[in-house]
């Protein structure tokens, strides 16, 4: 029988797929020092922080708040934590660059956490809570104010105004409350007590400070006759930080319901006649 010859091909091939099979272990361990070389610690941001303290409260430009070595060190864990996201590691240059590029919305949260570990604040502590306290303002606008009023600071009683008009609207309604004739806050409610400095104003004492003769004189030029005639019918009217308006539109949650005085009520006869 002919014996068959064989192609230098195959030769090739079967020498070929041997090379392959003694690789294949080594491949195997190969990726498998891949995966353990790659593994990385995960990175304590608490003891972190400890090691690069003084570092990161220079740079996030803090060291003027002159606070202790604890309190910073709470704050800066909740900072880093926040801005590491999902990283394993930690790296100095990186954390601070991610601060700056985020101090608008860091530097509330900071105010707010000064607060919080904080009874009683230095004039530095104060300026930079007031300056930078966002909309926390509506949680602390009483605190707040009670002590830039007796440190003097109108200054700071203005910008804390400021922000709370700001923020009242952005986060809790469109329209303002009344303005407080105590401490001149849009923060009158509609049971005459002020959110701000916590007074508790007669109806009286409230007429006085908005000239409330006045609001019934615009009152009856810009309402029909008709709505007039309730109000003095009704005896009461709305009154809001845009003015006075008739019972019978509907009530606002912040509108605070006036009675009118008998002189009142003649007057806004005598506007109708």
């Amino acid at each position: 029988m002919p014996r068959t010859r064989k192609n230098k091909n195959d030769k090739k091939m079967n020498i070929t797929t041997e090379k392959l099979k003694e690789a294949k272990p080594q491949e195997e361990i190969n990726i498998k020092d891949k995966k353990t070389t790659t593994k990385r610690k995960y990175i304590d941001t608490e003891s972190w922080v400890e090691k690069h303290l003084k570092e990161l409260v220079e740079a996030f430009g803090l060291q003027f708040l002159n606070l202790t070595d604890d309190e910073f060190m709470k704050i800066i864990v909740n900072i880093v934590d926040m801005i590491r996201g999902e990283s394993l590691s930690l790296d100095l240059d990186v954390i601070i660059r991610r601060f700056k590029r985020n101090l608008m919305f860091l530097y509330p949260l900071i105010a707010s956490m000064v607060l919080e570990l904080r009874d009683s604040l230095t004039d530095e502590q104060i300026e930079f809570v007031v300056n930078n306290i966002g909309e926390a303002v509506l949680s602390y606008a009483s605190r707040l104010y009670k002590d830039l009023v007796s440190r003097g600071r109108n200054d700071l009683i203005d910008r804390l105004k400021d922000y709370w008009n700001k923020y009242w609207v952005l986060k809790k309604h469109p329209i303002l409350p009344v303005l407080c004739p105590i401490c001149k806050f849009n923060s009158l409610m509609p049971d005459l007590t002020c959110m701000v400095c916590g007074s508790v104003v007669s109806e009286k004492r409230l007429k006085e400070s908005i000239n409330f003769i006045e609001l019934l004189k615009d009152f009856a030029r810009d309402n029909n006759i008709e709505d007039v005639k309730k109000a003095i019918n009704y005896g009461y009217v709305y009154l809001s930080s845009i003015g006075v308006k008739p019972p019978s539109e509907n009530r606002d949650p912040l509108d605070i319901e006036i009675v009118l005085s008998n002189n009142e009520k003649e007057y806004l006869k005598s506007l109708i006649e």
